[in-house]
């Protein structure tokens, strides 16, 4: 037990996972265009993670099933139980391709915003190396790209010290509830760059191996505490980043390079390599997570054996990795192929928050008190209300 005294479980996985490109980007472009005003949105989106992953973290380690392996369980004399699993496979398989296509597109941004290179050998590169981490399991590169992440993350914090930021107008944005005209695709955006479906599936797996051997309760008091220090530092970097973005003096950008401006006053004659290096580090290491993630759920889902050398596990995290990288090296800017995967999660969110209440009402090992279940309802009604919100601002888009 001492051994375990100071540690606070596997929540900064989940930071590190939702703090990729499309995070910088979004929130970068969403202050660009609309200033101030979509910060609430950021506030909301890290108690809706806290929320949520409080529910699979807690199966994971008070019932020692991740999600993927509960859904089974309790689905198992369901008449509907391959419907269920079938929708699940292919709500968390779409969302992390559609996360993987915005994490190479970023990491290739990255780079490109430092030195010219051909685009798809680029992709291919980092998809290349995206796989070779998979099969290696190179920690320890992994372990510095984050940190290269968390640097430029501090860059946005310092620089708020430095950027003429209106104060006012940003506390006004924490406070008003309010989607500006135009700014609908980037709020859902915001949301699912930060509430990542397929953080629900890792998370309680993480959990569930990490907390192995402890004591449950305390293990579980524990994980709560990592998640109340690490979320919220999370929400802080992306609204950060937003307000840096609302400060700058422009409302257009043409390219992801463009955006590097942010961190200029902090950064220097250096700001373009610093924000390049940190977009591909970003990139890379949500490139990694994103195809184990959807391995992982699947896996559990379908009662496969906890090898990641197994055949069925392998073909899911290639043909994620295969399908990001197929989509990245369309002809399109960007900026619209990232914030269009982040819109695509924050779509397929209220399905897969309505499965984690599903499975937190059918087991009994995790003892929440009814208001936090009804914060959980909350929080997968508002996402599905902008969903539908979406769903029909594109169908009067195409009619």
């Amino acid at each position: 037990m001492k051994r375990l005294r100071f540690k606070l479980g596997t929540s900064s996985l989940v930071v590190a996972a939702f703090v990729g490109p499309g995070t910088v980007l979004t929130c970068a472009t969403a202050g660009i265009e609309f200033g101030y005003a979509l910060i609430w949105v950021l506030f909301f989106s890290v108690a809706a993670t806290f929320i949520l992953q409080s529910f699979t973290a807690g199966a994971g380690i008070l019932s020692g099933l991740g999600m993927g392996e509960a859904l089974r369980q309790y689905t198992q004399n369901s008449s509907t139980r391959w419907l269920i699993i079938s929708l699940v496979v292919l709500g968390l398989w779409a969302g992390t391709a559609a996360f993987e296509t915005g994490n190479i597109v970023g990491a290739v941004s990255g780079i490109r915003t430092m030195i010219g290179f051909d685009k798809s050998l680029l992709v291919l590169s980092v998809g290349g190396l995206s796989g070779l981490v998979l099969l290696l399991d190179l920690r320890n590169v992994t372990q510095v790209l984050a940190g290269l992440v968390t640097l430029m993350g501090g860059i946005f914090l310092i620089g708020l010290i430095f950027i003429p930021v209106d104060w006012g107008l940003a506390f006004k944005g924490f406070l008003v509830l309010s989607i500006p005209d135009g700014a609908l695709i980037k709020t859902i955006a915001l949301v699912g760059t930060t509430v990542v479906t397929y953080n629900l599936f890792l998370h309680g797996s993480a959990a569930k191996e990490y907390w192995r051997g402890a004591n449950r309760q305390f293990a579980w008091r524990r994980e709560l505490t990592g998640m109340a220090i690490f979320l919220p530092l999370g929400g802080i970097i992306s609204a950060a980043i937003l307000i840096a973005g609302a400060a700058l003096d422009t409302d257009t950008i043409s390219s992801v390079g463009d955006i590097s401006a942010v961190i200029r006053p902090v950064a220097g004659p250096f700001a373009e390599i610093m924000f390049g290096v940190g977009l591909f580090a970003a990139g890379i290491t949500s490139a990694v997570t994103a195809p184990l993630a959807a391995a992982c759920g699947i896996r559990e889902l379908f009662g496969w054996p906890d090898d990641r050398g197994h055949i069925g596990f392998r073909i899911v995290w290639i043909s994620v990795l295969v399908t990001g990288m197929t989509f990245a090296l369309l002809e399109r800017n960007p900026l619209e192929i990232i914030i269009a995967a982040q819109a695509a999660n924050g779509l397929l969110l209220p399905l897969i928050a309505g499965f984690v209440l599903y499975l937190s009402v059918r087991q009994d090992a995790v003892q929440l008190p009814r208001w936090y279940f009804g914060l959980g309802v909350l929080v997968t009604l508002i996402c599905l209300g902008l969903g539908i919100r979406t769903l029909l601002w594109v169908t009067q888009q195409i009619l």
